[in-house]
């Protein structure tokens, strides 16, 4: 996974958006807006800056490169599903998904325009039967006593 994408991962978990990264780093939106599109890489202060302040070690934005896709081994949720574990179950990039949510193209969730962004949602029931994963049945996971 590129740094990209891992940076990309580490504000969805910081629950943060890169305007807010931007101001706690000092770090403008333009050079943020270029590690998250890939086209270019941060030096190593500016990576040890962006880790800290995402609470990251640093080795976690550069992975070996036979480790697993993260997210590909998570469970997925009934309820809302996030958009980087969506796309490591259906094997392509958050980008391209959400653009296929924008476009009407996903049959499990949708993308609103809100004013200045988009807000993505993601039905796990929905994207379990698209993936063919089929529901546990409750006998099969009740106490037999």
């Amino acid at each position: 996974m590129s740094y990209a994408k891992r940076l990309e991962r580490a504000l969805i978990e910081a629950d943060l958006k890169a305007a807010e990264l931007s101001r706690r780093t000092g770090i403008s939106k333009a050079c943020l807006s270029q590690y998250l599109s890939g086209v270019s890489i941060p030096r190593e202060d500016r990576q040890e800056l962006i880790a800290d302040t995402l609470s990251k070690d640093l080795g976690w934005f550069f992975p070996e490169k036979d480790e697993p896709i993260p997210g590909a081994d998570e469970e997925l949720p009934d309820g809302r599903v996030p958009v980087y574990l969506a796309a490591a179950k259906l094997q392509m990039s958050p980008q391209k998904l959400r653009q296929a949510l924008q476009q009407k193209r996903a049959p499990f969730g949708f993308a609103v325009w809100s004013e200045k962004s988009w807000t993505y949602h993601i039905c796990g029931a929905q994207l379990k039967a698209y993936l063919g994963i089929k529901k546990e049945s409750s006998a099969a996971t009740e106490d037999p006593r």
